[in-house]
Protein backbone atom coordinates (compact mmCIF):
# COMPACT_ATOMS: atom_id res chain seq x y z
CA UNK A 1 0.00 0.00 0.00
CA UNK A 2 1.40 3.08 -0.55
CA UNK A 3 2.70 5.72 2.44
CA UNK A 4 1.15 9.09 3.21
CA UNK A 5 1.63 11.66 5.55
CA UNK A 6 -0.49 13.48 8.20
CA UNK A 7 -0.47 17.10 6.62
CA UNK A 8 -0.64 20.48 8.22
CA UNK A 9 -4.01 21.84 9.48
CA UNK A 10 -2.79 25.42 8.85
CA UNK A 11 -2.69 25.71 4.70
CA UNK A 12 -6.66 25.30 3.61
CA UNK A 13 -7.99 26.52 0.59
CA UNK A 14 -11.35 25.90 -0.70
CA UNK A 15 -12.22 23.50 -4.01
CA UNK A 16 -15.38 23.37 -5.67
CA UNK A 17 -16.12 21.13 -9.15
CA UNK A 18 -20.09 20.83 -8.15
CA UNK A 19 -22.59 23.41 -7.07
CA UNK A 20 -23.53 20.71 -4.29
CA UNK A 21 -20.24 19.48 -3.63
CA UNK A 22 -18.52 22.02 -1.43
CA UNK A 23 -14.87 20.69 -0.36
CA UNK A 24 -12.37 21.74 2.08
CA UNK A 25 -8.78 19.99 0.88
CA UNK A 26 -5.72 21.13 2.13
CA UNK A 27 -2.87 21.73 -0.30
CA UNK A 28 0.50 21.64 0.83
CA UNK A 29 4.13 21.12 -0.85
CA UNK A 30 4.01 18.07 -3.52
CA UNK A 31 7.60 17.33 -1.24
CA UNK A 32 5.28 16.60 1.56
CA UNK A 33 2.76 13.94 -0.62
CA UNK A 34 4.66 10.89 -1.20
CA UNK A 35 2.62 9.16 -3.86
CA UNK A 36 3.01 8.00 -7.12
CA UNK A 37 5.47 11.03 -7.71
CA UNK A 38 8.14 8.82 -5.56
CA UNK A 39 8.07 6.25 -8.49
CA UNK A 40 11.48 6.56 -9.71
CA UNK A 41 9.77 6.41 -13.41
CA UNK A 42 7.43 9.11 -12.77
CA UNK A 43 5.92 11.61 -15.22
CA UNK A 44 3.28 14.16 -14.18
CA UNK A 45 2.11 14.29 -17.76
CA UNK A 46 1.23 10.28 -18.08
CA UNK A 47 -0.64 9.93 -14.93
CA UNK A 48 -4.14 11.66 -15.40
CA UNK A 49 -4.64 14.53 -12.93
CA UNK A 50 -7.67 13.54 -10.97
CA UNK A 51 -9.21 15.20 -8.38
CA UNK A 52 -11.07 15.00 -5.49
CA UNK A 53 -15.25 15.91 -6.37
CA UNK A 54 -14.21 15.99 -10.13
CA UNK A 55 -17.12 14.13 -12.81
CA UNK A 56 -15.50 11.80 -14.60
CA UNK A 57 -17.24 10.69 -17.75
CA UNK A 58 -20.88 12.65 -16.69
CA UNK A 59 -20.65 10.06 -14.25
CA UNK A 60 -18.49 9.20 -11.51
CA UNK A 61 -17.76 11.61 -8.98
CA UNK A 62 -14.42 11.00 -7.58
CA UNK A 63 -14.50 10.23 -3.34
CA UNK A 64 -11.09 9.56 -2.40
CA UNK A 65 -8.32 8.16 -3.80
CA UNK A 66 -7.67 4.59 -2.78
CA UNK A 67 -4.21 4.05 -3.94
CA UNK A 68 -1.46 3.88 -6.89
CA UNK A 69 0.89 1.91 -8.55
CA UNK A 70 3.50 2.32 -11.23
CA UNK A 71 1.05 2.58 -14.01
CA UNK A 72 -1.86 3.99 -12.88
CA UNK A 73 -4.11 5.24 -9.89
CA UNK A 74 -7.35 4.02 -7.69
CA UNK A 75 -9.97 5.70 -6.66
CA UNK A 76 -13.84 5.37 -4.94
CA UNK A 77 -15.80 6.96 -6.98
CA UNK A 78 -19.87 7.34 -6.40
CA UNK A 79 -22.06 6.73 -9.35
CA UNK A 80 -24.30 9.85 -9.69
CA UNK A 81 -26.77 8.10 -12.31
CA UNK A 82 -28.09 5.84 -9.40
CA UNK A 83 -30.86 7.33 -7.06
CA UNK A 84 -29.46 5.09 -4.57
CA UNK A 85 -25.86 5.45 -2.96
CA UNK A 86 -23.77 3.08 -5.66
CA UNK A 87 -19.97 3.31 -5.34
CA UNK A 88 -17.35 1.86 -7.63
CA UNK A 89 -13.93 1.62 -7.38
CA UNK A 90 -12.03 3.43 -10.63
CA UNK A 91 -8.85 2.26 -11.79
CA UNK A 92 -7.33 4.93 -14.16
CA UNK A 93 -4.27 4.11 -16.05
CA UNK A 94 -1.71 5.82 -17.16
CA UNK A 95 -1.07 6.74 -20.99
CA UNK A 96 0.93 5.03 -22.99
CA UNK A 97 1.05 1.74 -25.32
CA UNK A 98 1.46 -0.69 -22.36
CA UNK A 99 -0.70 0.56 -20.32
CA UNK A 100 -3.51 0.66 -23.16
CA UNK A 101 -2.79 -2.73 -23.85
CA UNK A 102 -2.61 -4.45 -20.16
CA UNK A 103 -5.61 -2.92 -19.51
CA UNK A 104 -7.41 -3.87 -22.39
CA UNK A 105 -6.08 -7.41 -22.16
CA UNK A 106 -7.92 -7.01 -18.76
CA UNK A 107 -10.90 -6.47 -20.33
CA UNK A 108 -11.02 -9.10 -22.14
CA UNK A 109 -10.18 -11.35 -19.78
CA UNK A 110 -12.94 -9.98 -17.52
CA UNK A 111 -15.55 -10.07 -20.32
CA UNK A 112 -14.79 -13.98 -21.11
CA UNK A 113 -14.76 -15.60 -18.21
CA UNK A 114 -18.51 -13.09 -17.36
CA UNK A 115 -19.67 -14.19 -20.43
CA UNK A 116 -18.83 -18.13 -19.58
CA UNK A 117 -21.96 -20.38 -18.57
CA UNK A 118 -20.61 -22.10 -15.46
CA UNK A 119 -22.47 -22.21 -11.73
CA UNK A 120 -18.72 -23.42 -10.59
CA UNK A 121 -18.81 -22.42 -6.88
CA UNK A 122 -15.50 -20.59 -7.69
CA UNK A 123 -16.89 -17.85 -9.60
CA UNK A 124 -18.07 -15.53 -6.74
CA UNK A 125 -14.14 -14.95 -5.61
CA UNK A 126 -13.12 -13.78 -9.07
CA UNK A 127 -13.39 -9.83 -9.25
CA UNK A 128 -13.91 -8.47 -12.71
CA UNK A 129 -14.12 -5.12 -14.83
CA UNK A 130 -17.67 -4.30 -14.64
CA UNK A 131 -17.30 -1.96 -17.37
CA UNK A 132 -14.35 0.02 -19.31
CA UNK A 133 -14.02 3.93 -20.84
CA UNK A 134 -11.36 6.48 -21.79
CA UNK A 135 -10.58 9.87 -20.98
CA UNK A 136 -8.35 12.21 -22.07
CA UNK A 137 -5.48 13.46 -20.26
CA UNK A 138 -1.97 15.53 -21.33
CA UNK A 139 -0.08 12.80 -23.43
CA UNK A 140 -3.23 11.06 -24.74
CA UNK A 141 -6.48 8.52 -23.69
CA UNK A 142 -5.98 7.29 -19.93
CA UNK A 143 -8.15 3.89 -19.48
CA UNK A 144 -10.73 3.63 -16.53
CA UNK A 145 -11.30 0.38 -15.62
CA UNK A 146 -14.73 -0.12 -13.33
CA UNK A 147 -14.73 -2.77 -10.40
CA UNK A 148 -17.11 -3.46 -6.96
CA UNK A 149 -15.61 -1.53 -4.08
CA UNK A 150 -13.73 -4.07 -2.04
CA UNK A 151 -12.29 -3.14 1.54
CA UNK A 152 -8.80 -3.94 1.72
CA UNK A 153 -6.13 -6.49 0.62
CA UNK A 154 -6.29 -9.55 2.60
CA UNK A 155 -2.64 -8.79 4.23
CA UNK A 156 -4.32 -6.15 6.34
CA UNK A 157 -6.55 -8.13 8.19
CA UNK A 158 -3.22 -9.07 10.18
CA UNK A 159 -3.00 -5.05 11.13
CA UNK A 160 -6.20 -4.88 12.38
CA UNK A 161 -6.48 -8.07 14.13
CA UNK A 162 -2.68 -6.16 16.27
CA UNK A 163 -0.82 -9.42 14.79
CA UNK A 164 2.44 -9.85 12.55
CA UNK A 165 0.97 -11.66 10.04
CA UNK A 166 -2.60 -13.18 9.21
CA UNK A 167 -3.13 -15.98 11.87
CA UNK A 168 -3.30 -19.53 10.83
CA UNK A 169 -7.47 -19.54 12.11
CA UNK A 170 -7.80 -16.34 10.60
CA UNK A 171 -6.13 -17.47 7.38
CA UNK A 172 -7.34 -20.79 7.24
CA UNK A 173 -11.13 -20.71 5.90
CA UNK A 174 -10.14 -17.95 3.52
CA UNK A 175 -7.48 -20.92 1.75
CA UNK A 176 -10.67 -22.56 0.44
CA UNK A 177 -12.19 -19.88 -1.02
CA UNK A 178 -9.43 -18.95 -3.09
CA UNK A 179 -8.74 -22.82 -4.35
CA UNK A 180 -12.24 -22.52 -5.56
CA UNK A 181 -11.52 -19.52 -6.98
CA UNK A 182 -8.02 -20.96 -8.71
CA UNK A 183 -9.82 -23.64 -9.57
CA UNK A 184 -13.08 -22.09 -11.11
CA UNK A 185 -10.15 -20.09 -13.24
CA UNK A 186 -7.92 -23.19 -13.95
CA UNK A 187 -10.58 -26.25 -15.02
CA UNK A 188 -13.72 -23.98 -16.27
CA UNK A 189 -12.18 -20.70 -18.01
CA UNK A 190 -8.66 -21.99 -18.72
CA UNK A 191 -6.86 -19.38 -17.50
CA UNK A 192 -3.76 -19.34 -15.13
CA UNK A 193 -3.82 -15.70 -12.88
CA UNK A 194 0.59 -15.53 -12.74
CA UNK A 195 0.30 -12.73 -10.72
CA UNK A 196 -0.84 -13.83 -7.49
CA UNK A 197 0.22 -11.43 -4.84
CA UNK A 198 -1.32 -9.94 -1.54
CA UNK A 199 -2.64 -6.86 -3.09
CA UNK A 200 -4.59 -8.66 -5.36
CA UNK A 201 -6.05 -10.38 -3.01
CA UNK A 202 -9.11 -8.58 -1.86
CA UNK A 203 -11.66 -8.29 1.22
CA UNK A 204 -15.64 -7.46 1.03
CA UNK A 205 -17.01 -5.27 2.96
CA UNK A 206 -18.94 -6.81 5.93
CA UNK A 207 -21.30 -4.29 6.31
CA UNK A 208 -22.62 -1.78 3.74
CA UNK A 209 -22.57 0.83 6.49
CA UNK A 210 -18.30 0.84 6.41
CA UNK A 211 -18.61 2.30 2.88
CA UNK A 212 -21.22 4.97 3.62
CA UNK A 213 -19.39 5.66 6.81
CA UNK A 214 -16.07 6.23 4.69
CA UNK A 215 -17.43 8.65 2.06
CA UNK A 216 -19.13 10.61 4.34
CA UNK A 217 -15.81 11.05 6.32
CA UNK A 218 -13.82 11.88 3.20
CA UNK A 219 -17.06 14.05 2.04
CA UNK A 220 -16.23 16.14 5.18
CA UNK A 221 -12.83 15.34 5.73
CA UNK A 222 -11.14 15.77 2.12
CA UNK A 223 -7.55 14.15 2.10
CA UNK A 224 -4.80 16.95 1.27
CA UNK A 225 -2.79 17.60 -2.25
CA UNK A 226 0.07 18.63 -3.35
CA UNK A 227 0.92 20.15 -6.65
CA UNK A 228 3.69 18.75 -9.03
CA UNK A 229 4.19 20.66 -12.47
CA UNK A 230 0.80 21.24 -12.24
CA UNK A 231 -0.57 18.01 -11.56
CA UNK A 232 -2.49 17.09 -7.87
CA UNK A 233 -0.96 14.51 -6.14
CA UNK A 234 -3.64 13.12 -3.83
CA UNK A 235 -2.61 11.66 -0.35
CA UNK A 236 -4.14 7.87 -0.35
CA UNK A 237 -7.16 6.97 2.42
CA UNK A 238 -7.53 2.94 1.98
CA UNK A 239 -7.88 2.13 5.34
CA UNK A 240 -11.51 2.18 5.93
CA UNK A 241 -11.45 1.39 9.72
CA UNK A 242 -11.45 -1.10 12.32
CA UNK A 243 -13.69 -4.11 11.59
CA UNK A 244 -17.33 -3.57 12.39
CA UNK A 245 -18.49 -7.77 12.56
CA UNK A 246 -16.82 -10.79 11.11
CA UNK A 247 -15.29 -9.90 7.33
CA UNK A 248 -16.14 -10.26 3.40
CA UNK A 249 -15.22 -12.70 1.13
CA UNK A 250 -12.26 -12.91 -0.59
CA UNK A 251 -11.52 -12.34 -4.51
CA UNK A 252 -8.84 -12.66 -6.91
CA UNK A 253 -7.91 -9.64 -8.72
CA UNK A 254 -6.02 -8.84 -11.19
CA UNK A 255 -6.24 -10.42 -14.76
CA UNK A 256 -3.99 -7.92 -16.52
CA UNK A 257 -1.13 -10.53 -17.06
CA UNK A 258 -3.28 -13.82 -16.99
CA UNK A 259 -2.96 -15.91 -19.95
CA UNK A 260 -4.41 -18.80 -21.32
CA UNK A 261 -3.27 -22.21 -20.31
CA UNK A 262 -5.02 -24.56 -23.28
CA UNK A 263 -2.39 -23.17 -26.11
CA UNK A 264 -0.46 -25.55 -28.30
CA UNK A 265 2.79 -23.75 -27.66
CA UNK A 266 3.95 -24.04 -23.85
CA UNK A 267 4.28 -20.69 -21.82
CA UNK A 268 7.98 -19.87 -21.13
CA UNK A 269 7.93 -16.23 -20.37
CA UNK A 270 8.83 -14.55 -17.04
CA UNK A 271 5.86 -14.23 -14.72
CA UNK A 272 5.12 -13.72 -11.16
CA UNK A 273 6.66 -11.39 -8.28
CA UNK A 274 9.97 -12.30 -7.78
CA UNK A 275 9.46 -14.22 -3.97
CA UNK A 276 6.63 -16.20 -6.07
CA UNK A 277 8.03 -17.72 -8.54
CA UNK A 278 8.07 -21.05 -9.20
CA UNK A 279 10.81 -23.28 -9.92
CA UNK A 280 9.75 -24.17 -13.47
CA UNK A 281 9.28 -20.11 -14.17
CA UNK A 282 13.22 -19.72 -12.56
CA UNK A 283 14.34 -23.00 -14.61
CA UNK A 284 12.91 -21.69 -17.95
CA UNK A 285 11.26 -25.25 -18.55
CA UNK A 286 7.76 -24.75 -19.72
CA UNK A 287 5.09 -23.50 -17.32
CA UNK A 288 1.48 -24.01 -16.92
CA UNK A 289 -1.71 -24.03 -14.27
CA UNK A 290 0.81 -25.33 -11.40
CA UNK A 291 2.47 -22.30 -11.42
CA UNK A 292 -0.57 -20.24 -9.87
CA UNK A 293 -0.76 -23.04 -7.25
CA UNK A 294 2.96 -22.60 -5.96
CA UNK A 295 2.28 -19.20 -6.63
CA UNK A 296 -0.57 -19.29 -4.02
CA UNK A 297 1.29 -21.16 -1.58
CA UNK A 298 4.70 -19.22 -1.31
CA UNK A 299 2.42 -16.14 -0.75
CA UNK A 300 0.45 -17.43 2.24
CA UNK A 301 3.49 -18.44 3.75
CA UNK A 302 4.54 -14.65 3.50
CA UNK A 303 1.04 -13.86 4.70
CA UNK A 304 1.42 -16.01 7.84
CA UNK A 305 5.15 -15.35 8.48
CA UNK A 306 5.13 -11.78 7.38
CA UNK A 307 8.22 -12.23 5.45
CA UNK A 308 8.79 -14.07 2.24
CA UNK A 309 10.09 -17.79 1.92
CA UNK A 310 12.74 -17.46 -0.79
CA UNK A 311 14.21 -13.95 -1.41
CA UNK A 312 17.14 -15.27 -3.90
CA UNK A 313 19.60 -12.58 -2.06
CA UNK A 314 22.66 -13.00 -0.91
CA UNK A 315 23.22 -12.32 2.69
CA UNK A 316 23.44 -8.26 3.37
CA UNK A 317 22.84 -8.25 -0.39
CA UNK A 318 19.89 -6.18 -2.15
CA UNK A 319 21.03 -8.07 -5.30
CA UNK A 320 18.37 -10.61 -6.73
CA UNK A 321 20.04 -13.62 -7.92
CA UNK A 322 18.13 -16.39 -10.41
CA UNK A 323 20.70 -19.09 -9.56
CA UNK A 324 20.49 -18.07 -5.72
CA UNK A 325 16.72 -18.39 -5.73
CA UNK A 326 16.75 -21.77 -7.03
CA UNK A 327 19.81 -22.79 -4.87
CA UNK A 328 17.35 -21.38 -1.43
CA UNK A 329 14.36 -23.70 -2.88
CA UNK A 330 16.41 -26.80 -3.41
CA UNK A 331 18.34 -26.40 0.14
CA UNK A 332 14.95 -26.63 1.35
CA UNK A 333 12.81 -28.91 -0.93
CA UNK A 334 15.81 -30.93 -2.08
CA UNK A 335 17.09 -31.12 -5.93
CA UNK A 336 14.26 -31.02 -8.61
CA UNK A 337 12.65 -34.13 -10.82
CA UNK A 338 15.16 -34.97 -13.72
CA UNK A 339 12.14 -34.40 -15.80
CA UNK A 340 11.98 -30.54 -14.69
CA UNK A 341 15.62 -30.44 -15.75
CA UNK A 342 15.19 -32.06 -18.89
CA UNK A 343 13.23 -29.11 -19.63
CA UNK A 344 14.99 -26.87 -18.40
CA UNK A 345 17.40 -24.25 -19.68
CA UNK A 346 20.81 -25.44 -19.62
CA UNK A 347 22.62 -22.49 -19.45
CA UNK A 348 20.78 -22.43 -15.69
CA UNK A 349 21.33 -25.47 -14.84
CA UNK A 350 24.88 -25.59 -15.60
CA UNK A 351 25.12 -23.00 -12.53
CA UNK A 352 24.17 -25.22 -10.21
CA UNK A 353 24.56 -28.78 -11.27
CA UNK A 354 27.67 -30.55 -13.18
CA UNK A 355 27.13 -32.66 -16.42
CA UNK A 356 27.00 -35.98 -13.93
CA UNK A 357 23.77 -34.27 -12.57
CA UNK A 358 25.62 -33.29 -9.33
CA UNK A 359 25.20 -30.23 -7.56
CA UNK A 360 28.06 -27.98 -8.16
CA UNK A 361 27.05 -24.96 -6.26
CA UNK A 362 27.02 -26.35 -2.87
CA UNK A 363 28.28 -23.05 -1.11
CA UNK A 364 25.24 -21.07 -2.84
CA UNK A 365 22.78 -24.10 -1.42
CA UNK A 366 24.02 -23.93 1.92
CA UNK A 367 25.41 -20.64 2.22
CA UNK A 368 22.65 -18.81 4.57
CA UNK A 369 19.57 -19.15 6.55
Amino acid sequence: MSAYHRPPAKLTRVISFLPCFRLVSRAMSSSFIQEENQNPNYDPRKYYPARVGETISRRYRVISKLGWGANSTVWLAKDTTRSSNQYVTLKITNCGKEEQRSANEEVEMSRYISQLQSDHEGRKYVRLVRESFSIRGALGEHFCLVFEPLREPLWLLGKHLGSNGVPPAVLKPFLKLLLQGLDFLHSECHIIHTDLKADNLLLGFEDSGVLESYARQQENNPAPFGDDHGRPVFQSRPDFGHLRKGVGLVQISDFSAAVFGNVAEPHNHDIQPLPFCAPEVLLKATWTYSADIWNLGTMLWELLADRVLFDGLDPGSSTYSRVKHIAQIIRLLGPPPQLLLERADQGICSELFSSHGMMSATSIISGDN
